[in-house]
């Protein structure tokens, strides 16, 4: 018999189980939006917005896998750009450019996900480890750290997306050095995940990547998804640059990166490859070191 088992396991199934989830999710959300409209268009984005992770995050407990909401990052932002033009009639130039650049680094993004993922079996190794670390928390570790925290951050990367499409203003340089910047982020990760990719079908135990992207760079993936959001806000200041305090949100998800998201990576990291402080003292976390064939020659003594 075809149990649930065998179901989590087979990703075909789970795939489609959670393409399924999000479609009714997005569906559902997308009437609280239009229910609220009344209440201005950033408030309602943001009330369905929440709304669509708290349902992730209820779906992600019936089925013990956090990992459902990973995809939440990479789907929702073009939707909410579709939302915004039909909301402020903001059909333009710039708010189609703007959707384009989404709905390519979007697409990119989950596609990576749905080709590393291994179904409904499977979760990110870090929220097994914080599970671990404290099991009492977890239900609220996975609610605001793992749902609420990313989903409230890319909100906040997505104000600026909201300016270009209610400002109906000309496309300038400005804008389009924007535009470059998120399709080239978006290249970028595509050229890293693929080497990540590659390596990780030839590796050795105990060995980490240092070839391709990630000889300039330890993380040259998350480097495209930092340029990606601070694209989004150049497009922004060629349109409205009146409104820079949006800059504070690239700037948090930047920090967040360096802060959260590397050092977490890094020290699991460590853990299994005994090579890597060497590794990190030769190479930037996300941008070139200064003097890269200087600290190279140093730390190799």
């Amino acid at each position: 018999m075809w149990g649930k088992n065998n179901m989590m396991k087979d990703k075909p199934t789970s795939v489609v189980l959670l393409a399924g989830i999000y479609g009714v999710v997005i569906s559902g959300c997308s009437m609280i939006n239009r229910g609220l409209a009344g209440s201005g268009p950033v408030i309602a984005m943001l009330a369905a917005d929440i709304a669509a992770t708290l349902l992730i995050w209820l779906v992600g407990l019936i089925l013990r896998n956090a990992s459902v909401y990973d995809p939440y990052w990479s789907v929702v932002p073009p939707f909410m750009v579709i939302g915004w033009m039909r909301a402020t009639g903001g059909l333009h130039f710039a708010s189609v450019l703007l959707l384009i650049a989404l709905l390519i680094w979007g697409v990119r993004l989950t596609v990576n996900f749905a080709i590393g993922w291994r179904g409904l079996e499977h979760q990110d190794w870090r929220y097994g480890m914080l599970k671990d670390k404290n099991p009492k928390l977890w239900i609220l570790t996975n609610l605001f750290g793992i749902n609420l925290f990313p989903t409230l951050i890319v909100f906040a990367c997505m104000i600026p997306a909201y300016i270009i499409i209610s400002s109906f203003a000309r496309v300038g340089l400005l804008f389009l050095a924007g535009f470059l910047m998120c399709v080239g982020a978006a290249a970028l990760q595509l050229i890293a995940d693929g080497q990540m990719r590659a390596f990780r079908e030839t590796k050795e135990k105990g060995a980490h990547i240092e070839t391709g992207l990630w000889r300039i760079s330890r993380h040259p993936n998350y480097l495209g998804e930092v340029l990606m959001w601070w694209g989004v806000w150049v497009m922004q200041m060629g349109t409205r640059p009146d409104i820079w305090l949006t800059i504070l949100a690239p700037i948090a998800m930047t920090a967040m990166f360096l802060f959260i998201s590397i050092p977490m990576m890094e020290a699991h990291i460590a853990e299994k490859c005994p090579g890597y402080g060497d590794y990190q003292a030769r190479v930037g976390a996300l941008l070139p070191k200064l003097g890269r064939k200087e600290a190279y020659d140093e730390a190799r003594g």
